[in-house]
């Protein structure tokens, strides 16, 4: 992991919708890159696909559970630190990382609108762009209604009121997000796939006053 005091993102980007926090932060890719590169094979991982989608995935495969994702999960792991500081813990924090997964995107795949809350009843969820394609993220307002479908053909304002794609999209970018936001892939328009790294995380509270630095620790 890297030390408090190093900055591993080269810019970033923290919008607060509908009032939940979404953060897009642009990594150095190379670490996730080589990891990748040795340990990944998609085509034997991801052979899953998510309902109501069209994209492979390693999500629910039993090899999953075999991957060695400590590199990409210390980079996670630090800037959720971050975004978590940013939110102001009133104590110290404790977190529990779920087991990643990855996704494939060929030509024309997407994802359709869902959350990350499951069963297990994650608060934050993560997602990192190995390769982009000629694909996006799109956050959705749940609470938008026909109405304002309607209006945003008249304002821009109501744009942005319906759905929101951060400015951020490209390779190394990593998204964070409360795990009830909805969220889509838009298809991917390239010959090239979109490869993803998505995760979800629990937060609990420790005993103990408010923290001054590092209010977060793993389990």
């Amino acid at each position: 992991m890297m030390d408090r005091n190093e900055i591993s993102q080269t810019s970033r980007s923290d919008n607060l919708m509908w009032g939940q926090p979404i953060t897009a932060i642009q990594l150095d890719s190379s670490k996730i890159d080589a990891w990748f590169d040795e340990f990944i094979d998609t085509e034997t991982l991801c052979t899953e696909e998510f309902e109501f989608s069209k994209c492979k995935t390693s999500n629910g495969v039993d090899k999953n559970y075999t991957i060695d994702y400590r590199v990409p999960m210390d980079i996670v792991y630090d800037e959720f630190s971050l975004f978590i500081n940013d939110l102001g813990p009133k104590m110290q924090m404790s977190s529990a990382f779920e087991v990643p997964w990855i996704n494939v995107y060929e030509k024309n795949g997407f994802q359709d609108a869902h959350d990350h809350q499951g069963t297990r009843n994650a608060d934050f969820s993560w997602c990192y762009i190995h390769k982009a394609g000629d694909s996006h993220i799109v956050f959705k307002n749940r609470n938008a209604t026909n109405s304002d479908n309607c209006l945003k053909e008249y304002f821009d304002a109501y744009e942005a009121h319906m759905d929101f794609v951060p400015e951020l999209t490209g390779k190394g970018t990593l998204y964070i997000f409360p795990s009830a936001v909805l969220h889509a892939v838009s298809p991917n328009k390239s010959d090239s796939p979109r490869i993803t790294i998505s995760g979800n995380v629990r937060v609990l509270p420790q005993e103990g006053g408010r923290p001054a630095e590092s209010p977060l620790t793993a389990e």
